[in-house]
Formats: structure tokens, sequence, C-alpha cells
């Protein structure tokens, strides 16, 4: 027979709808006492059903539904104890969808192993077999408390596959796979009966009660197959190959199974383990969307792939057996053929011996990615969804983990990748995993000694994290100084839980954690508080989307950076140039310690973010760069853009001298590159004086990078004055230049390579030298006209835009703008 299930028509034998039914103790089936038609059997699935794959003809219970819609049994009641349904067929198997009253009329746990019926099925030959129902075992109850699982039959909704980012569902459910109306423990109860006697005839089937516990019976299929039809195999990765180029047009379906994953692989290029863009989710691969499968499903179901414009079909079973299978332009691969086994890896510095965290990828040689026990394999990058432990830098998943972590992997070869942040060499290698094998053992080396020079990375700028997975992200990424900051999203406020006043207890000896704040106004702009003793309230104000709708500027910019000074705390203006309105005023009246670049980092060409922080150094202002990532989700790595802050020789690291290091102006900016600035013999941050006419000044800032680097240069008054590009190896590069200072500048370096980094290209920039000649400061007249027309702009919207509730804020915000146009008056005058 071609069709392998024969489902029965049972329309003739239905004797009772889902209204319930009077016994001599009141109702046979489970309702509220006040409604007792309210019953379970409502909610039942009706009608052609697929249960696992297997058809069952339900009654369709939603065109007549008071018709008679089931088979019901029950001694002593007003219903039959038996009912025969003839058959005439032939069967391996017979699968019956029914299920009984629950104990005491609802959920519980008693009863177990308890007499309910029997299945007598009569043969052509007049032979009977008897089989019994016995509660928990062939049937169970049609309400179920949570974990009261049968132990003979299965639930009829399977799990469903969810994708993660199915946003039809709360997000907590899709972690599992698990449509919300989708359980384990509800609908009908399938079991699988197995003919002891297949060759003969079947000529009857009959449900027989054995008590006053009713018994439903919905449906019943006969299966000519050998095997339990709802015994599936465990779940298996596969990879797809497809000829030509499907792009991202592959949809597969299972019938009898469920595509429990689909994902890309990142299968590796020839030049995998040696490209030089290692340790940023690119280069030495190739990504394939859709082409990784995570399947669960029966032997006999069938796999349909729809690649572009070709088609495929094959048999899993065929998969299973013979570990590839193909049909067309498609074929279908095991990716662990040889089966997995657990492994503990340990990764340690190749110069210490000791253990160290690092971001680490597996992956197969198909392009299978495999993540660590406890981390996702499918990386979530959605805001303020599931952040830590886990990231994707462009598009290629990470975990992080802190020197060891358990993880299963495939018998044979398996790529590694091992990163850890911008000081040690990225590893790509592939290792040999042998049956048997239970430990891996790998090491990374050191290639920058940036400590070694006093100087401690930091990020400014971090958002969602927990303060353990702050330390954890932080060790991994060799980053020494994370400022997680709390704030508000309209009603959402978030990290607040985590403030303490000082460092977080999770904080160690070379990795800081401290909570502190991200103030922000809707138009005025945000600012960084770093250090906070006590949190500084209101943390938003000014309305959607930083405040709640409706609301009205309650305090400045201005107010938040006096109390954060005030607290011992640092200042930062964050993401340079944006948002810059109140936040203009405030960094020329000198509220601002630093100015944060963040996600807008350009390369050779330079960008906008420099050019908004040249402009603050155009007009006179001591500004120290600084930066930071505005990580909001596992799609940025902890310190993809990081501050690096020079301490004193004599100053050991604490956060404070970390901070004090800042406030000096002794940083730079990096996504990747170190770069240092001398002019003669004054580190970045620090004041060159010259009288009269000036002079001439000899500059050195050196670059270097375990990445390539393509060149460097110096920046005077935002013009670049000397350049250096790159030949060779470009891991090191020195400038030197002789700068004629006529007239009152600053200078800076920046450094720039081709490969792309989470952040941007491989990049750093330092702060300035300032070159103060006689007595005054650098002073563009461009940079001071075009900020005196933004004050003048600020107070206009506070005078005709801004919603104030007390008018002396809007008066003191009208000063503040007055006050720093003055100074620039003032200034363009010295």
């Amino acid at each position: 027979m071609s069709d392998p299930f024969q489902p029965i028509d049972l329309s003739t034998y239905w004797n009772a709808n889902s209204e319930n039914v009077k016994s001599r103790d009141g109702f046979l089936w489970p309702a509220p006492e006040e409604d007792p038609n309210r019953t379970p059997l409502t909610h039942l699935p009706g009608g052609s059903s697929l249960f696992w794959g297997v058809p069952f003809e339900l009654a369709d219970r939603e065109v007549e539904p008071s018709a008679n819609s089931f088979i019901e049994v029950v001694k002593g009641g007003s219903l039959s104890d038996s009912v025969k349904v003839e058959i005439g067929s032939k069967a391996k198997r017979v699968l019956f969808a029914h299920l009984c009253a629950s104990v005491e009329n609802g959920p519980t746990i008693e009863g177990t192993g308890e007499d309910i019926g029997s299945y007598k099925i009569m043969f052509d030959d007049g032979s009977v077999v008897e089989q019994e129902l016995r509660r928990r075992f062939e049937i169970h109850d049609v309400t179920v408390p949570w974990g009261h699982h049968p132990f003979l039959c299965r639930a009829c909704s399977e799990f469903l596959a969810v994708p993660l980012d199915d946003r039809s569902i709360p997000y907590g459910p899709a972690q599992v796979g698990v449509k919300s109306n989708s359980s384990d423990l509800a609908g009908w109860w399938l079991y699988d009966w197995e003919n002891p006697s297949p060759d003969k005839g079947i000529a009857s089937i009959e449900v027989c009660a054995s008590g006053n516990t009713p018994i439903l019976l919905g449906a019943i299929t006969l299966c000519h197959e050998a095997k339990d039809p709802f015994a599936w195999p465990p779940r298996e990765d596969v990879a797809l190959s497809i000829d030509g180029d499907p792009g991202d047009s592959v949809v597969v379906e299972m019938t009898r199974g469920v595509v429990a994953r689909q994902d890309a692989l990142f299968v590796p290029d020839k030049d995998f383990t040696t490209t030089e863009e290692t340790g940023w989710g690119r280069g030495g691969q190739t990504v394939k969307k859709g082409q990784y499968l995570e399947i669960h499903g029966s032997p006999e179901g069938t796999l349909e792939i729809q690649a572009g414009d070709g088609k495929g079909s094959v048999r899993w079973g065929d998969v299973l057996e013979n570990k590839t299978a193909s049909d067309g332009p498609v074929k279908v691969s095991l990716v662990s053929p040889k089966g997995k086994q657990w492994v503990h890896v340990r990764v340690t510095d190749e110069d210490t011996g000791q253990p160290v965290g690092t971001r680490i990828h597996f992956r197969s040689p198909q392009g299978a990615y495999f993540a660590p026990h406890g981390h996702q394999a499918d990386v979530n990058i959605a805001w303020f969804e599931d952040m830590g432990g886990d990231c994707k830098v462009r598009g290629t998943p990470y975990a992080y983990i802190d020197g060891k972590c358990q993880i299963e992997l495939p018998i044979g070869q398996v790529y590694v990748e091992v990163v850890r942040g911008f000081e040690y060499v990225p590893v790509r290698k592939t290792v040999e995993i042998k049956p048997g094998q239970k430990d891996l053992s790998l090491k990374i080396k050191r290639s920058i000694d940036m400590k070694s020079r006093q100087f401690y990375s930091g990020d400014t700028h971090v958002h969602f994290l927990s303060a353990q997975s702050s330390h954890l992200e932080a060790e991994a990424e060799d980053l020494n100084v994370v400022n997680l900051l709390a704030s508000q999203w309209g009603r959402l406020f978030t990290s607040w839980e985590e403030f303490t006043g000082g460092l977080s207890p999770t904080s160690s000896e070379n990795h800081k954690i401290w909570v502190s704040q991200e103030n922000r106004q809707h138009v005025l702009g945000h600012i960084s508080l770093l250090g906070l003793k006590d949190l500084v309230a209101p943390i938003c104000t000014g309305g959607p989307q930083e405040d709640w709708v409706g609301g009205e500027v309650q305090v400045l910019m201005a107010d938040w950076a006096e109390e954060c000074r005030r607290q011992g705390g640092l200042v930062i203006m964050p993401h340079m140039p944006l948002p810059d309105f109140e936040n203009a005023a405030n960094i020329v009246l000198g509220h601002a310690d630093g100015a944060e670049m963040c996600w807008v980092w350009q390369g050779e060409q330079i960008g906008s973010a420099e050019k908004g922080y040249y402009r603050w150094l155009n007009t006179g202002q001591k500004l120290p760069i600084v930066g930071g990532t505005d990580k909001m989700s596992n799609g940025r790595i902890l310190g993809g853009s990081r501050t690096y802050a020079k301490l004193s020789d004599d100053e050991g690291f604490t956060y404070d001298n970390w901070c004090q290091a800042v406030r000096r102006g002794t940083t730079f900016a990096s996504t990747g590159a170190m770069i240092d600035l001398w002019a003669e013999g004054t580190q970045m941050g620090g004041d060159i004086d010259l009288k009269g006419n000036g002079g001439t000044v000899e500059v050195v800032a050196t670059a270097e990078s375990v990445w390539p680097l393509s060149g460097v240069e110096l920046i005077v008054n935002g013009r670049s004055v000397a350049r250096e590009k790159v030949d060779g190896d470009g891991r090191v590069v020195t400038i030197k230049f002789d700068l004629k200072a006529e007239k009152s500048c600053w200078i800076a370096a920046r450094c720039w390579g081709e490969h792309l980094t989470d952040a941007g290209p491989v990049m750093a920039h330092s702060s300035p030298v300032y070159i103060n000649v006689g007595g005054s400061r650098a002073y563009e007249a461009t940079d001071g006209e075009y900020l005196l027309t933004h004050m003048e702009g600020g107070i206009a919207w506070a005078e005709k835009i801004g919603v104030f509730r007390n008018e002396d804020v809007r008066s003191r915000l009208i000063a503040l703008f007055t006050e720093a146009q003055e100074e620039l008056k003032r200034r363009a005058l010295s």
C-alpha cells in the first residue's frame, strides 16, 4: 500500500458531544461548578489533523458545535459502556487518539495505573486480542498537572519550531521553540498499538469502559509501517550543498518532522587559518545563508528544499543511514557523521601558562557553528534582549568564556578561532577531535603589552549587561575598565539594580566594573556620568524617546555635569558628534572631561566624528578623546571601540587613577590599533608654551597593531600636515615631523588599516598636545562662528519650542547658551 496511513471514518459511531454528562456523583468531565458545560472537551483539536505528521480524521466541531463528535463510553451512566467500530482491513499498527476523565473531576497526580478500560481487537478469523488501557500508561487524563507526563502515550501537539526573531509570540517562549498555544500536556493522547498478527485482517475494534471513568475516543488511524511512527530519532545538524547560487532564498520544509533551526553556514575557505582578518568575523570564509539546518523527524519524513530556481527532495532516513543524500542540485549531509562527544576546553596565555578569558568560535568543515554549552547557537542581537555571554561580529557568532568551557564537538576535524582584545594575536586553526577525547588545550599569545607601558583600556559606554557579564566579557576582550551605565528609555529603567556607588563586587585586579549613568534629554543631548557614588535623578527628561510621553525639560545637562563632578566623577560627552545641542555650550564652558568616539570611525578619510571633535579643539577647548561602544546588544563587542589611558609611572591601576588619566588627556581611542604621540618630550594631553612668534616643535608618533596598518598621520587644527603610508607588514609605523608653530594650535595623531573591526576600520586616534603661542589657545574663526550660530539656535529653541514647567529652568538654559556665546567671543579676541 503506497499510503502508510489509513484514517478510519468514525462519524457513524459518534455518540457524544462536548457537553457534560450527569452521573450519579455529579458530572463526568471537569468543569467550573457555575458552568458545568465549560469542559476541556471544547478545546480539543478537531477536523482533519496531522499529529507528528500522521493524519487523523476528527470531527469538525466548528461546523456543528452541538452535534455528536466523539465516541464516549462509561459504565453506570446514560451512555453505553462499549462501542464497536468496524474496520475491515489489515494493519501493522493501530494509532488511537483518545483520553479519559481525570480523577476527582480535575487535574491530579492520583490514579496512576488504574484500569480504565480496553480495546478488543477482533480479527477476520474470529480471534481476539485485548489491549488494557491503564491511566498514565496507554491512556491519560483530559486535564493534566504540570510534570505529570504519561508513560506509553504521547501528546498530539509536538513541539513546533519557532525562529528566534519570531515576534508573534513572547520572547521567552521563543527561546524554547514552543508556540504559546502548544503543550505536551494538552489535547488528545496518541497511543501506538503494535499488531501481533499483521497478516490477519482486523474485523473490528471495540472500545470498552471498565468503570465510571469515561473514555473519549476521537480518531483511529491504521498504520502500515513496521516502526512506531511517533518515535523520531534525536535531532541532527545538517549542511546543505547547493549547485549554483541560491542567494538568500533557501526554503526548507519537512514532512513528518520539523526544521528546528535554519541558519547560515560559515564555510571556511582555503585561507581561513592564514588570513590577516582573523578576529573580526570575516576573512577566509564564505557565508551561505539558510544552509545550516537542525532537523527532528521521522526517518520516513521528507526534506523539501527550494533553493533559488532549483528543487530537491530527500528522505530523512536516507540522510541518517548514509550520512548524506542528494536530489538534483541539492545535497544534504550530516554535520557530525561520526557522532559528537563532550570536550573540556581550556585556553591559556602562551607565555604565562595561565588561563585567560577569550572570545571563541568553533565550526565544522561545512561551516556549522558550535556554541559552548550554556551559550546561544543562534545569537540574538536584538536591542535589550538576551544580553551577555555571546556576540556576533559582522554576522559571525562567538561565545565569551572565562578560559574554559564544555562543548559537544563532532569527532573529526574542527575549526577553532580564539580572540582576546587588541593586544593578542588572534588564532585560527584546525584541531582533530579523536574518539574518546575529553580535553582540548588551546593557547593564545600576547603581542603588545600596553599595561607594561602604563596604558590601561576601558569602555566608557556600556548598557544592559549585568555586572557579572561585564566582567566575563572584559576578561575575554582584555579590557581593564567597564563603565556600565544605567539609563531610562521611556518607562524602562535599566541597570539601576546593579548600582553600588563604587566598584562592582564582580570587579577583579585587572578588570574594574563601575555602574554609573547615562543621563539623556531627547533634544538637548546625552551625557555620561562616570564614577558616581550616588545616583543622579531625574535620569532623563524632555519627553520621548528618552523620557516618557509629555515630559518637560526639568534640569539642565549642566546640572548633571556639576553633580557628577561634585561626587568626584568623570563627565563624558558620548558618541561624537551627536547629539550636540546643549552639549555644545557645556563643552565650551568646560563641563566635559572627555569626548567619546563611538561608532562612526571611517578609516583613512577623516570622518564626521573626528570633524566634530576637531571643532571643539579649534575653539580653544582642552578635550581628551575617549572610546566607547554604546553597546546595547550582542551585535557589538565590549570594548570594540575603547579608551587607552596612561597612568603616571608612580600610579597603580585603580579605577580612580584611570579616571585621573582621562582627565589629564593621556589617552587615545582605538578600534584595534595603538598610538602614542610626543611633541618636544610632551606627551598627549600636555601643553607646550611658546613665546613671541612661536617656534619649531619636534613631533613623533608611533602606531602599532596586531592587524596590518595602512598609514599614520598628524593632524594640526583639523588638517593633515604629515602622512606616512605603510609598505610590507605594516604592524609598526613611526612618523616624525618638525612642526613650525607660528600661531597657537593643537596636534594629534591618527592611524588606520583596511581591515574592518566591530566598530569600523582598524584605527586609533590620540588626544592632542596643545601648543600655546604667546599665552593664547588655538582658535579657528570659522569654527567659532559656527558655534556662535549654534548658541543662537539654542536660545531660539528654549524661547519658542522647548517644553518647560518651571520657567526658571528655561531662563537658566538661555543664560547657559548666552554665557557660551560670551566665552567664544572672548576667545576670538584673545
